[in-house]
């Protein structure tokens, strides 16, 4: 087997293609080249911009892949060309979406189903364009393919996911609550965000990818990937806090006054309004997905953070001594009350 991975070796890229390697699949890696890896020969490397279309269209058009696996799919203009592209020469069209599909979208359903992705789409909330463009977007790579599918069977498979952990996690999102828990002071997060916690371990959408190549009833369609269990955040930072040997002091506090002591909201990365909920019941039952316990990735994450993990700390840790300040304001003014 052919298999063509457009985008980085720094998370899920670098897992996807080291799975592949382990079943033996002839692997070309498309990316800038910006990120060292351990792949070394084992790999074919065409380095390149995705957003120079006219040389992606030139580089590919003559190839032949058993399966394209696209992680760094943000523009309907990927999706444009790499339709151009891989038109009637690849065996599977794999496309990494994401559970903000659903959250552009009204009257939203709680957990997200595959098929509430076609209600209408709201409008933009004020100061919220980042987020709900980066939704509008993917829905756009993914209206393309559902076409391109429909009008001539391009073969494209469709995995939307929440919040994706594993080793290698750069955007350090868990590790924002993990650094606070180690140096003992309490965890602040806005009220109303104890958010609740159906993300998706990195190996279980690896796993996914590999149950679906070359499986011919999957083409054309879209599944959930995330995990069974529900928890809020807030037992979810207990769990890692005991994994950790540490206790856990939590205060949820207004966002008005956290701003009014220089604390923002980004503190808390899984809290928020764009923290997508999905169903992956669909997936459970046609291709066989079985989602890791959330105890056992989630004890692997915090090892890797802790043992292995030597780059900087958090950007929103910056705002830490802020933090403990309004914790103790907080203490005392709950005290007075």
């Amino acid at each position: 087997m052919r298999a063509l991975v457009i985008g980085g070796t720094r998370f899920l890229g670098y897992h996807i293609v080291k799975r592949l390697l382990q079943e033996g699949v002839e692997v070309t890696l498309f990316n800038r080249g910006r990120t060292p890896d351990e792949f070394g020969d084992q790999i074919k490397r065409v380095r390149g911009d995705r957003k120079d279309y006219k040389k992606f269209f030139e580089t590919f058009r003559r190839e032949r892949f058993d399966v394209v696996i696209d992680v760094i799919g943000y523009d309907p203009e990927d999706i444009e060309v790499a339709l151009k592209t891989f038109r009637d020469h690849v065996g599977q069209y794999i496309f990494i979406s994401t559970g903000q599909v659903y959250l552009v979208t009204r009257d939203q359903r709680q957990p997200s189903r595959e098929e509430d992705y076609y209600r209408p789409l709201m409008e933009c909330p004020p100061g919220e364009e980042k987020a709900y463009e980066y939704g509008v977007k993917k829905r756009a790579c993914e209206d393309l393919l559902e076409e391109a599918f429909r009008a001539y069977k391009f073969p494209s498979v469709r995995f939307r996911c929440p919040i994706i952990h594993g080793p290698r996690d750069y955007t350090l999102r868990l590790y924002s609550y993990l650094i606070r828990i180690l140096d003992g002071h309490p965890l602040i997060i806005p009220e109303g965000g104890d958010s609740i916690i159906r993300h998706v371990y990195v190996q279980d959408v690896v796993n996914a990818i590999m149950n679906v190549l070359e499986v011919e009833h999957t083409r054309g369609k879209v599944y959930n990937l995330a995990s069974e269990e529900v928890l809020r955040l807030s037992e979810f930072l207990e769990l890692a806090a005991r994994m950790l040997e540490k206790s856990l002091t939590l205060y949820q506090i207004p966002t008005k006054i956290m701003l009014e002591h220089g604390v923002t909201p980004e503190i808390s990365p899984f809290s928020g309004q764009w923290v997508s909920y999905l169903d992956p019941a669909l997936a459970m039952e046609e291709i066989k997905f079985k989602p890791t316990p959330v105890r056992e990735w989630l004890r692997e994450v915090v090892h890797w953070y802790i043992d292995d993990y030597q780059g900087p700390e958090p950007e929103n840790y910056r705002q830490r001594r802020q933090e403990i300040a309004l914790a103790e304001f907080w203490k005392r003014l709950k005290k007075l009350e």
